[in-house]
């Protein structure tokens, strides 16, 4: 049978997703992904995933006719290149080695990057600092190309050098209204244009291997997930919720540029990127730390960040009437703290609490930053949509029931958990004109429904209304603080 291949390379582990030309999801296949320390930094391994990615392909030839393959991956790491080797190893996208870097050349960035050229606000985890950093730490010469982590590997499978639209979204050096590299920004950073490769949109072919499969590009983790999204929509206006390790509230918006063109974000960390097709953009917030939140505390209170341990915990949740406003929490990179603080911070944590209360205080704490992102895109779209969610965090029963009862609306559920890797075999099929295969695959797997509880909705809003007070009060306070010094 032909298959579709959708490769995406995660955070933490790395998924495989076989789409059968009869629309069927033929298997996945999860390997967790190398990652090594090199001078208190963490890299990618790019031997090890090299070697991965050659097993995976091989496992896949043995089995199927490859029909085609698409890489979607993390969006901020970046690799140089000369001859097609990598020149070093590939900085993982959240580290912080890079903040002094950041710290340093802000000023300079904001002035030749603002938010209506980037659709962003200028953080320290984007691209155009990794490359600052590794052509410091490494002293490197001569570089023919800077690939984010997709694009890479399907160079070297022999594609030419390009970047999906939604990865150079990430790099701050793309006009994303222009829909081409940023020149102001690349002469600051001293990148030749043609070093940073074409920009392509998700679904596009760009090469074939050395046996004749196409390769089609893939994009950001999140965003492939919404391009997987979308087909399931068929054509309806929708919100995407990606629940992963991180969570990503999306809408994909038709638009010319003029009435995108914002000058400051639509609220704290908004942010408008290049969608699927021309004059098409994505609006989406993110909340840096959702499922990763969640295993955290797992790990904390001694049970494993499983199925199976959430279940057990959601069924004691289940069983109890208690409500509980606090803890309050605060994560780095969150709605109200951005990047001022690291890690989790608990306030005002009972002293008799137990890890089902913790858990339970964690999903509202969640599932309420998912609402203020919603109310804040529909402020834009100026209607209220239906929510499709998709990733790890969707099948967790227990915390789609609180999400569906707070929004006071039904939730559809994509009923895979590697949503990414879909997306990347949709776009794999989509890149080769082949409509059946995702028609099929979409009528193959039925969207399931998580409906609004309208008891839990009462005790969720109250907890939702009065924390939300206290949020505003701490960001004013953080506020004046950072005023006065």
């Amino acid at each position: 049978m032909k298959v579709y291949l959708g490769l995406d390379i995660g955070t933490t582990n790395t998924k495989c997703l076989v789409l059968g030309s009869n629309g069927v999801i033929l298997e996945t296949i999860r390997e967790a992904t190398p990652k090594k320390k090199l001078g208190g930094a963490e890299y990618l391994d790019l031997r090890k995933m090299q070697s991965l990615i050659e097993k995976l392909l091989s496992e896949i030839n043995e089995k199927y006719a490859l029909g085609a393959v698409a890489f979607s991956s993390v969006g901020e790491t970046v690799i140089p290149l000369r001859n097609r080797t990598p020149l070093c190893l590939p900085l993982m996208w959240y580290d912080r080695a890079v903040y002094p870097l950041w710290e340093k050349h802000k000023a300079a960035v904001d002035k030749l990057a603002p938010y209506k050229i980037t659709g962003m606000d200028n953080g320290y985890i984007f691209s155009i600092y990794k490359i600052l950093f590794q052509r410091d730490l490494f002293d490197l010469k001569s570089v023919e190309h800077w690939l984010p982590v997709g694009s890479f590997f399907a160079y070297m499978l022999g594609a030419e050098p390009t970047w999906d639209m939604s990865l150079a979204c990430r790099s701050f050096m793309v006009d994303i209204h222009e829909r081409s590299w940023n020149r102001p920004i690349l002469e600051y950073v001293d990148v030749a244009p043609d070093s940073m490769g074409e920009l392509v949109y998700t679904g596009q072919q760009i090469g074939s291997t050395k046996d004749g499969v196409p390769i089609i590009s893939g994009g950001h983790d999140h965003i492939t997930g919404l391009f997987a999204a979308k087909e399931f929509a068929q054509g309806k206006e929708f919100l995407f919720d990606s629940m992963g390790s991180a969570s990503v509230v999306a809408a994909v918006v038709k638009s010319d540029a003029d009435s995108l063109d914002f000058e400051s974000p639509f609220m704290p960390g908004g942010t408008i990127g290049i969608a699927f097709e021309e004059s098409q953009y994505y609006i989406e917030n993110d909340i840096r730390y959702y499922g990763r939140l969640l295993e955290s505390l797992m790990n904390l209170t001694g049970l494993k960040a499983s199925k199976e341990g959430y279940d057990r915990l959601n069924e004691v949740i289940e069983r109890s009437d208690a409500w509980h406003s606090n803890p309050l929490f605060l994560v780095s990179g969150d709605l109200v703290t951005g990047e001022v603080m690291e890690g989790i911070t608990l306030l005002d944590m009972p002293l008799t609490f137990t890890r089902e209360e913790l858990l339970h205080c964690a999903y509202i704490y969640l599932v309420s930053s998912s609402k203020e992102i919603v109310d804040n895109l529909e402020k834009i779209t100026e209607k209220r949509l239906p929510i499709i969610c998709g990733g790890g965090g969707s099948q967790n029963s227990l915390l789609m029931k609180y999400k569906a009862s707070l929004m006071e609306r039904d939730i559809s559920i994509l009923p895979t958990s590697e949503l990414t890797a879909l997306g990347g075999a949709l776009a794999a099929a989509h890149g080769v004109g082949d409509s059946t295969t995702i028609e099929r695959c979409v009528k193959n797997h039925e969207l399931l429904k998580t409906e609004a509880d309208i008891d839990i909705a009462e005790n969720i809003k109250d907890i939702y209304s009065r924390n939300s007070k206290r949020y505003s009060d701490i960001e004013k306070e953080r506020k004046i603080d950072f005023q006065q010094r």
